[in-house]
C-alpha cells in the first residue's frame, strides 16, 4: 500500500467515530484499503454492531478467538438459511440455494462427509502425478521476456484444468465453468458485473444447473466413478436431491474449488513480490 495513502487511511480510521464505520463496503476491499480499520476495530470494538448498511444491521466479529466461539456454537450462531443463513444481506425470496454450508449439524456433517473423500489426503496423492503434469504444462506455456496476466494464464487456467478433473467435465469447455462461478459470487453493482440483478443471477445458475443435472442423471445411471457428480448421484443422502437442492451443492463446490484456489496462488505470488527475501529463502530451500 502507498505510504501517503496508508497514512490517510490510518488518519481516517482513528478519528471518525466507531459507530459510522461499516465494514461491509465492497470498496475497502477492492482498493485493498481495510486495514486501519479493522485495526481500530480489534483494539477498541472487536465485537462491534453497526446498525445501519446496505445490508441493514450486523455484527461485525473481528478477533480470532471470539470467532472461533462464533464458529464451532452453532446452537447459538447458527448457519441455517431459516434463521438468516451465511451471508450479510438475506437470499431473495424464492431464489434461495439449500447446501450444507447454509446448514448446521447433523445435516451439514452427513452431507459433507458424502464428498469429502474427493478432495482427502490419501485421494489427492492418487491425483499428484496429474497434477504436476497439468501444473508443469500451464507453465512451460507461459510468455518469456515479456509481461503477461499470471491470475488468467496461470491461476485460472490451472484452476479451470482441475475444476474440469473433478466434474469429470469437457477439457475444452473447462472456461465456462470459471464464469459460472463469477456469476454465483459477483457483486451486481461493480461496474464489470456479468449480471446486473439476483434474478438474473439465478437465471444463469438455473442453465448451469440444468446442464449438469443431464450429466447428474446420465451418471446416475452408470456404475459410480470418483468425480463430484458421480458422488452426489450415487449417495442415498444425495442422490433424491431436488433441482434447487443440486444447485446449491453443485455451486458450492464450483465456488469452493474456483475462488479460493486462484486467490491463493494469486495472492501468494503478490505476496512474494512485496517480500523479496521470503522469495529468496523459498529459491534457497528448493
Amino acid at each position: 500500500m502507498d505510504a501517503h495513502l496508508n497514512y490517510d487511511l490510518r488518519a481516517d480510521a482513528y478519528s471518525r467515530p466507531l459507530d459510522t464505520f461499516d465494514v461491509s463496503d465492497p470498496q475497502l476491499y477492492f482498493t485493498d484499503t481495510w486495514y486501519p480499520y479493522f485495526e481500530r476495530l480489534r483494539r477498541e470494538d472487536p465485537v462491534h454492531y453497526t446498525p445501519e448498511s446496505p445490508y441493514g444491521p450486523y455484527w461485525a466479529v473481528t478477533k480470532y478467538k471470539d470467532i472461533m466461539k462464533v464458529e464451532v456454537n452453532h446452537r447459538v450462531f447458527s448457519s441455517s438459511d431459516d434463521v438468516g443463513g451465511i451471508r450479510i444481506d438475506d437470499p431473495p425470496k424464492g431464489m434461495e440455494r439449500p447446501s450444507f454450508i447454509r446448514m448446521d449439524p447433523p445435516e451439514h456433517d452427513e452431507q459433507r462427509k458424502v464428498v469429502g473423500p474427493t478432495v482427502n489426503p490419501m485421494n489427492l496423492a492418487k491425483m499428484e502425478s496429474l497434477i504436476r503434469e497439468r501444473t508443469a504444462s500451464v507453465l512451460d506455456e507461459l510468455p518469456r521476456d515479456e509481461e503477461f496476466n499470471w491470475v488468467d494464464r496461470v491461476s485460472i487456467e490451472l484452476t479451470s484444468r482441475m475444476l474440469a478433473t473433478l466434474f469429470d467435465y469437457p477439457l475444452d469447455d473447462r472456461r465456462k465453468l470459471i464464469r459460472w462461478s463469477e456469476v454465483a459470487i459477483c457483486d451486481i453493482n461493480a461496474p464489470d458485473a456479468l449480471v446486473r440483478s439476483e434474478e438474473e443471477r439465478f437465471a444463469e445458475l438455473l442453465k448451469f444447473t440444468e446442464h449438469m443435472n443431464v450429466l447428474w442423471e446420465e451418471r446416475a445411471k452408470r456404475p459410480p466413478e470418483f468425480d463430484i457428480i458421480s458422488i452426489l448421484a450415487h449417495s442415498d443422502l444425495t442422490n433424491g436431491m431436488s433441482l434447487r437442492e443440486r444447485m446449491g451443492i453443485l455451486i458450492l463446490f464450483l465456488v469452493g474449488g474456483n475462488d479460493t484456489t486462484r486467490n491463493s496462488m494469486s495472492g501468494g505470488v503478490w505476496g512474494v513480490s512485496q517480500y523479496p527475501d521470503e522469495l529468496r529463502k523459498g529459491a534457497t530451500r528448493s
